[in-house]
């Protein structure tokens, strides 16, 4: 893939012009169950896979903000593209971080050439979802050189990536320590397989699959970052990695509202005992209408202010000046914005058919897709675990968990 010269921006008529072409095969895409390969291509090539790099790094310098106002634009246009690019857009923050000026310089490097990253984090089996507790191993074979072992699962976006961050602890760490590494391993190297198997209701094309190792060669240059398993993950990261995911459920209510006003305007027939002859001048499908668009509204609202709590705690990283109230603030925020946008996005994607009759569920409207995809996020982790969190910490101070999902 290669970049564009100019790095774009979200708001341009070249970005409104591509979303268009996105969004345009979007529905069908889905119901044909294809992937669109083209479509992740098309948002690399023009350069939005570098939103946030700062102009002296050559992007645009968007805010968090900017950015997931950008990922709901996508969303929009095309749920599973927006998801495809989870791991990529955080990636690239967490190159930003890094403090040797060489090692950035590599990676931003490939950023700015257009390149997709994917992620191979999380394993099933009995060990607890969100624990940085890994059975895929990192083994050093001598002279510098290491070998990576092991298969991961939830891979999005893997499938249509470059680079794989991969995450494995590293065996023969020294007498006392516990150590994980960050390695970036190109998808098509030897001992690498990408499988597509994802079987899920929603989100079925993001590629969210299985990811396997087989004595893969990792040599130094692939290793991003080596830690103690116990450290606590930058302030900035876990939150925007979650809060992403509601970016994009508020793409999709933007799509519930667009589809609810246009199957009402279709509609050239009511009951005999509605209140109006015609569907368009029915006061109770407008106020329907009229709430999924305050939903919608809202969401993004909830969003772009957590996002703003996450800035906060990314420039404190950066600053080098972490503290525990700034990533407190951002995991509150973006707990609270899942609390309540995983109940009210599910109620209006099935509030949508409230609005049409018995053919709305037809098949080759593919409305039912909305109710899919935002169920299928929201599963990502339990509400119900971050609203007890929430409530435990107002009654009784108790801090929230540090873990993959806060």
């Amino acid at each position: 893939m290669s970049a564009a010269t100019v790095p774009a921006r979200p708001g341009t008529p070249a970005v409104g012009t591509l979303l268009a072409e996105i969004a345009a095969g979007a529905a069908e895409r889905e119901r044909l169950d294809e992937s669109p390969f083209a479509q992740v291509a098309a948002v690399a090539a023009a350069g939005l896979g570098r939103l946030s790099l700062p102009e002296s790094e050559g992007g645009p310098g968007c805010s968090i903000r900017e950015l997931l106002g950008f990922v709901t634009d996508l969303a929009e246009a095309d749920p599973i593209v927006a998801h495809v690019l989870r791991t990529h857009y955080s990636q690239v923050l967490g190159f930003l971080r890094l403090p040797d000026p060489d090692v950035r310089r590599r990676w931003l490097d490939e950023v700015r050439a257009g390149k997709v990253f994917g992620n191979a984090i999380s394993e099933t089996g009995s060990v607890s979802a969100g624990s940085h507790e890994f059975t895929t191993r990192l083994e050093e074979v001598g002279g510098g050189r290491w070998v990576l072992n092991g298969v991961k699962y939830y891979s999005t976006g893997t499938l249509y990536s470059d680079w794989i961050a991969v995450a494995a602890r590293v065996e023969g760490s020294q007498e006392g320590t516990d150590q994980l590494a960050t390695v970036m391993v190109p998808v098509d190297r030897e001992g690498v397989s990408v499988i597509d198997d994802w079987d899920s209701m929603g989100q079925r094309r993001t590629g969210t699959g299985t990811t396997s190792f087989t004595d893969v060669a990792v040599g130094p240059e692939d290793v991003l970052v080596v830690r103690d398993r116990v450290a606590p993950r930058p302030a900035g990261d876990v939150p925007f990695l979650q809060l992403y995911l509601h970016a994009v459920i508020a793409g999709i209510l933007r799509g519930v509202v667009t589809d609810a006003a246009a199957l009402v305007r279709s509609r050239t027939r009511t009951f005999d005992h509605a209140p109006s002859p015609q569907p368009v001048d029915d006061p109770i499908l407008q106020e329907t209408v009229g709430r999924l668009a305050a939903t919608a509204w809202v969401a993004e609202a909830a969003v772009g202010t957590a996002a703003d709590a996450v800035q906060a705690a990314e420039d404190a990283v950066r600053a080098g000046a972490p503290t525990a109230e700034v990533g407190r603030t951002a995991s509150y925020a973006i707990s609270a914005v899942k609390v309540h946008l995983d109940r009210v996005a599910t109620d209006a994607a099935t509030a949508l058919f409230d609005v049409g009759g018995a053919s709305a569920s037809g098949r080759a409207r593919n409305l039912d897709r909305h109710w899919r995809n935002i169920r299928t996020i929201t599963l990502h982790n339990p509400a119900s675990y971050k609203a007890t969190a929430l409530g435990r910490w107002h009654i009784a101070g108790e801090p929230l968990p540090v873990n993959g999902y806060f």
